[in-house]
């Protein structure tokens, strides 16, 4: 466990997350690993916030970044699971290694790690609702050691899934 790291905070309340996560996705240059509770893709939306976002990791996909991404999975017929297998297939059309979660314990985190630099975490599902309707808080950590350790955390959920 890392205690008092050094690194730079910014918080990230309601709208503000939003345009951060897309700025971050755009300068991450090797690999970003990803752990959703929610995802929606809004096709018919296309200049909505969470459709830019899309895009923007899609594209980066498409380039040749290593994206991993970890979905949350509930029992048969959920909703939630429905909305999340259709972002898997969204995203591993780009070119994302995707995987399921396991159906207990949930996959309840909202994680971003870029390259072995930089992390987003908080409360923000990826839906219009997270940045136009719900109050939600996130931060972006710019820190390798916690990033590392974030790291360590999310490559052991990955192995368990």
């Amino acid at each position: 466990m890392v205690e008092d790291a050094k690194g730079l905070i910014t918080p990230l309340p309601g709208r503000a997350f939003a345009k951060v996560l897309l700025e971050t996705i755009n300068q991450a240059k090797l690999n970003i690993d990803i752990i959703q509770y929610q995802w929606n893709f809004y096709p018919g939306k296309h200049d909505s916030q969470m459709q830019k976002i899309n895009r923007t990791l899609l594209a980066k996909a498409e380039s040749g970044t290593k994206i991993r991404t970890l979905l949350n999975k509930e029992g048969r017929g959920a909703h939630l699971t429905a909305i999340n297998m259709r972002a898997k297939k969204f995203l591993s059309e780009a070119g994302v290694n995707v995987k399921l979660g396991r159906t207990f314990p949930i996959n309840h985190a909202k994680l971003w790690l870029f390259d072995d630099d930089s992390v987003i975490l908080g409360s923000h599902n990826l839906s219009n609702r997270s940045v136009t309707v719900n109050n939600e808080v996130s931060v972006l950590i710019k820190s390798r050691a916690v990033t590392m350790e974030y790291r360590r955390y999310f490559d052991l959920i990955w192995k368990l899934s």
